[in-house]
């Protein structure tokens, strides 16, 4: 479709930009497109959103600070989704909204941003990505005009603000995703080495973009199933100024001073100190969510809540673990997009408790962390590079120990001894995962407290 030829919906109209757009719920852009094969010929994979744009919608998005559909104020955006089992889909990836131009945001409001003026409206295209299928071929599984949730605006507009504030210090090359919680300030450049000029530093800065974290966008795809997901941040507290920090330390606070016991009581929870769940649960009867449900702010921000029990010396008394890694996986990645680095960069909530030395636990705080962006990529790049090449040098059994990094280190996250994973070299050695050092953790900690 061309721009020169009539359009069959009104571009002033939202609604009926919307209606369009349904059209291709079930359906792949092939069954949609008259010319088709040609288009298949000219633009093979990696091209979803430039055919929706020009060849369904006839228009020329690009990157503009206006949004796509000018007249209706409404903003386009296709993302992939994934089926993660039979009944599950998750987004494969972040919703990315826009680059960020260090020099002007440094200038702006949220009330008058170019962030709000181009996204306050968005026309939502979800498609089913599959491995070895072309653009063309995708399924349209949701297609609606979407816009930032009443219940989700205020924290959207305190990462903003905390993003640019950051900007304003000329701390631009400091961002990290774990900054925030919902909106984040991505890495975008074609190269690794990119940079960007930045205000009030003659540091330059890697590319960034405002992108909605891939978790929050899982919750976007569940939208569907509220049963599964509870908030415990009422509107009227976000409205009131109070942060999710707040609220959090708020829902803590009468509980410090108390044992793990006493706290499980006071909340009849049911889940027995020893039981491997125990303490996730006394966290959601804490923040007044369900057991079987999960949170929604965390699922959105990607929180990720750990318990940490300190010894009568103040030593903590277990390191921080992550998902086990498979070693055929783990080599092909590079260190700039690994697991590794996500999960170094994202946000911690750690429920702190003290032991006595009858190992009984006493709440003594609740604190959010987010692991220094210097820190992320000297200790842990260190780690992850070691790993991989003791790995491809047939050294898989002997990766870096706690003793050989500050922050972090590799060891066995299996079963048992007979849970093991191939490794390059043909052999099958134990499954492992990278740790957080409880000891690094804890100095990270000891420093200003959140309560």
């Amino acid at each position: 479709m061309g721009t020169s030829q009539p359009l069959p919906y009104d571009q002033a109209d939202p609604d009926d930009i919307e209606r369009y757009a349904q059209r291709l719920i079930g359906h792949s852009l092939r069954e949609m497109l008259p010319d088709a094969e040609t288009i298949t010929a000219q633009t093979g994979k990696g091209r979803f959103g430039d055919i929706l744009e020009k060849e369904y919608f006839g228009i020329d998005g690009g990157n503009r600070p206006t949004p796509d559909f000018e007249e209706a104020n409404v903003e386009l955006k296709a993302t992939p989704m994934k089926r993660q089992s039979k009944k599950r889909y998750v987004a494969k990836e972040r919703l990315v909204l826009g680059m960020i131009d260090y020099m002007k945001v440094a200038e702006e409001s949220w009330q008058t941003s170019s962030f709000l003026r181009k996204n306050a409206l968005i026309l939502l295209i979800h498609y089913l990505w599959e491995e070895d299928v072309l653009d063309i071929d995708y399924v349209i599984k949701i297609a609606r005009l979407w816009e930032f949730p009443e219940e989700d605006i205020e924290v959207i507009r305190d990462d903003w603000e905390t993003i640019v504030a950051k900007i304003r210090e000329g701390k631009a090359h400091e961002l990290s995703e774990g900054d925030t919680n919902y909106l984040a300030a991505c890495t975008k450049g074609a190269k690794g080495t990119d940079r960007r000029r930045q205000p009030h530093s003659t540091t330059p800065a890697k590319p960034r973009a405002f992108s909605l974290k891939q978790s929050y966008m899982n919750t976007v795809i569940e939208a569907g199933l509220a049963d599964k997901i509870e908030s415990f941040a009422s509107a009227e507290e976000l409205k009131a100024g109070k942060t999710l920090e707040d609220i959090v330390h708020e829902r803590f606070r009468p509980h410090i001073g108390l044992t793990a016991d006493e706290i499980a009581a006071r909340l009849d929870v049911k889940a027995k100190r020893g039981a491997k769940n125990f303490y996730a649960v006394l966290t959601q009867h804490i923040l007044g969510v369900a057991a079987d449900k999960k949170i929604a702010e965390f699922e959105k921000a990607d929180i990720t809540v750990k318990t940490m029990r300190l010894k009568p010396s103040g030593k903590p008394k277990e390191d921080i673990s992550f998902p086990a890694f498979q070693y055929m996986d783990l080599v092909q990645q590079d260190w700039e997009d690994s697991d590794l680095r996500i999960d170094l960069t994202k946000r911690f909530l750690f429920a702190i408790y003290q032991l006595d030395r009858d190992d009984i636990p006493t709440l003594v705080r609740t604190q959010f962390w987010t692991m220094p962006i210097s820190d992320v990529d000297t200790y842990g790049r260190t780690c992850f590079e070691q790993t991989i090449d003791r790995i491809m040098e047939d050294k898989a059994e002997y990766l870096p120990k706690k003793s050989e990094n500050r922050a972090c280190h590799v060891r066995p996250h299996g079963r048992d001894s007979t849970d093991t994973l191939p490794t390059p070299t043909g052999r099958y050695v134990v499954r492992k995962s990278f740790w957080l050092n409880g000891s690094y953790i804890a100095e990270q900690l000891a420093g200003e407290k959140d309560t």
